[in-house]
């Protein structure tokens, strides 16, 4: 699918402000947001098959109804969780991808993966944003020879969470079908959406400059982990990874990741249900809120993880039991620390976490790789590579990562946790 705005100026539709607060525009935006549109897709709808009507249904509207609240986020909104934003200045911004989820249910979940770039606007376009911000902008000084960036979403929908290979998929595609990162052209979208998608169990081979993308996917749609977990220990220390593990298998659960990179929200949020998978987590998920729904689903009763952008951490104020995790700053905010361990079990979890981990990690920040699509422009993928002359970079996990260590320690903890917190709950009934 791709969504932006659309060719005629004049048919685009300002965003409603939020309720409360104000969003945080990206260096050299102007100062105004665009609703987002669905451009094209495949399958289209009108080829009368079961995928067309699924994926439009996910596109336009996709409901969750938890505890009496329905709530719907669009596909579109997904991949643009601020909607659209026009940059002025001399360089392309940077493209930027990341991971979302469409929840209607436990058993009814959409996972999609956006690739935001940009197109340099043509002068009719040019000239519709400069009479705007001569009408919005008091400072507006009029510029001749300013350069307007438009941005366009590309994304792929899945039944199955294939974070890594259909991020690589659709990164290496756009830079292969392209050419290059910094323009945006119909022809090559088109290549791309006509492109058969892949299935369970294809071979799929993507070939590159120097190397080729290689993936098998997966046999089953389910057993499977396609995502890296050590992103969060490098923003979170272990005694604030234990406080959010220990919260997410309480009764109330409700935790709001926040980040100016919304590619980390996904990977905190999956992170986090990985490693209480023995308690099967169920509540409201929501990775990557937009901005519309940041205030109300904030304001849910029952369990959640949410995610949302740092730009929009003014529309909210969190319930005092909620935990609200800056990821970029490794600071974790609430007025009502869990406390389903005890400091003795507490500290016995973080020395056994260290222990994994072969001693303390300093949280260093999101990684780059999820800063930026193309890394010094060029993509660094984090699958399967064939390497056919030089040196080819990819995403390495670090040397201090064992991930079998540190989840033979996180189903111990949570087991108990479960136990005593059904425990707790059975003594509460009686």
């Amino acid at each position: 699918m791709v969504c932006g705005v659309g060719r005629e100026p004049s048919q685009w539709v300002k965003a409603p402000p939020p309720i409360q607060g104000k969003i945080q525009h990206m260096k050299g935006a102007v100062g105004q947001f665009w609703l987002p549109e669905i451009l094209g897709s495949s399958p289209r709808l009108e080829q009368d098959n079961e995928i067309a009507r699924s994926l439009h249904a996910a596109m336009r509207v996709s409901a969750a109804a938890f505890a009496g609240f329905v709530w719907s986020l669009t596909c579109k909104q997904a991949c643009f969780p601020h909607d659209v934003e026009i940059c002025t200045g001399r360089s392309q911004p940077h493209c930027v991808h990341h991971s979302f989820v469409l929840q209607q249910d436990s058993s009814h979940t959409l996972y999609g993966i956006a690739l935001r770039v940009w197109s340099r606007a043509d002068e009719k376009r040019a000239e519709t944003i400069r009479d705007l911000r001569k009408r919005t902008e008091t400072d507006y000084f009029e510029s001749t020879d300013e350069t307007y960036w438009i941005p366009y979403c590309l994304s792929f929908l899945s039944r199955y969470p294939l974070y890594n290979l259909l991020g690589d998929y659709l990164r290496g595609m756009w830079i292969h079908w392209n050419k290059a990162t910094n323009l945006f052209h119909a022809e090559e979208v088109s290549r791309i959406l006509s492109f058969p998608a892949p299935r369970l169990n294809d071979l799929v081979r993507i070939d590159m400059k120097d190397y080729a993308l290689c993936y098998q996917f997966p046999s089953s749609p389910t057993g499977f982990q396609n995502f890296s977990m050590w992103p969060l220990f490098m923003c979170l220390s272990i005694p604030n990874i234990v406080g959010v593990v220990e919260a997410a298998v309480s009764p109330t659960r409700r935790i709001v990741f926040t980040s100016h990179y919304p590619a980390m929200l996904t990977i905190a949020a999956e992170t986090v249900r990985f490693c209480v998978r023995v308690y099967e987590w169920s509540g409201l998920y929501v990775p990557v809120v937009h901005s519309r729904h940041v205030k109300e689903l904030v304001q849910e009763p029952g369990p959640y993880i949410l995610g949302v952008t740092a730009e929009c951490r003014t529309l909210f104020t969190a319930p005092a039991d909620a935990l609200v995790i800056d990821l970029d700053r490794n600071f974790v905010l609430t007025s009502s620390p869990p406390t389903a361990l005890t400091p003795r079990q507490r500290t016995k979890m973080i020395n056994r976490l260290t222990q994994a981990l072969s001693g303390e990690i300093a949280p260093s920040g999101v990684p780059q790789h999820l800063r930026s699509a193309y890394g010094g422009g060029k993509l660094i993928p984090a699958g399967q590579i064939i390497v056919m002359r030089g040196e080819v970079e990819s995403i390495q996990d670090p040397d201090w990562w064992n991930q079998d260590a540190v989840m033979s320690v996180m189903d111990h903890v949570c087991e108990k946790l479960v136990r005593l917190v059904e425990h707790d709950m059975l003594l509460t009934r009686h």
